[in-house]
């Protein structure tokens, strides 16, 4: 039985995503910005033909402290990576939430033209799709960073709205790292007071990877309390 269409999911915004039929008629396409965020080891046993490896290129740049780097920073890596004010960038992994760090990321530094392939590189080859070790180069683009602030939740003012009635942190994480039996790179294992847990994984259909529908997703979330009305803090 084929998938329902993207369009016709539900969603309130279908163009955050793109199925791998579309990419395929769509490969050739001059605009396109193809990313690949898996690591460097796999994009060089096989990838979609067109991607660069974000890995290869330093991967998203963060400051010292762990928030994200500079937008001079941001435009440098974007740059390289071919992006330009025009671009239609696509990001895809195999799967996992790197592919939700890349596509949000560009969205933070002002970049709206971002979609993530629904199903990953993983629904991609189940297809038979094609796949290359052809490195993939693009000229230097000419991307511009321009901060989207409220798209950011700094500790400050996590701090500031914890405990508000409208404010839910939605904690993603494994079900071990949110009850603190699991410490993956964090020294103080847990979780924020009265974050509500619902693990990244949930929202995908377990068998195709791909996102559910709109309905079944806003459902779910209304169940755990993560609503429209509230503002989400998620980490």
């Amino acid at each position: 039985m084929p998938a329902t269409p993207i369009s016709e999911r539900g969603y309130a915004n279908p163009g955050l995503l793109v199925d791998t039929q579309w990419l395929q008629d769509h490969l050739d396409d001059p605009d396109l910005r193809l990313i690949d965020t898996r690591s460097a080891e796999l994009y060089g046993e096989g990838h979609i033909p067109g991607a660069v490896n974000l890995a290869a290129y330093g991967g998203i740049p963060r400051a010292e402290n762990g928030d994200m780097g500079a937008p001079d920073a941001f435009t440098a890596l974007a740059r390289r990576l071919g992006v330009s004010a025009g671009s239609r960038v696509v990001v895809y992994d195999a799967p996992g939430a790197q592919m939700g760090m890349a596509a949000w990321a560009f969205l933070y530094y002002g970049h709206t033209n971002v979609s993530v392939l629904d199903g990953g590189f993983e629904k991609w080859t189940a297809e038979g799709r094609p796949v290359t070790k052809d490195v993939a180069t693009y000229p230097e683009g000419d991307f511009e960073a321009r901060l989207v602030e409220e798209l950011f939740c700094s500790l400050d003012h996590a701090r500031s709205v914890h405990g508000k009635p409208n404010t839910v942190f939605w904690d993603v994480r494994r079900p071990g790292e949110y009850e603190g039996t699991e410490a993956v790179n964090n020294p103080r294992p847990g979780h924020i007071p009265g974050a509500i847990h619902l693990e990244w994984t949930e929202l995908l259909d377990p068998e195709t990877r791909t996102f559910k529908p709109g309905p079944e997703l806003r459902a779910l979330l209304q169940s755990r309390g993560i609503t429209p009305e509230s503002e989400i803090e998620c980490y």
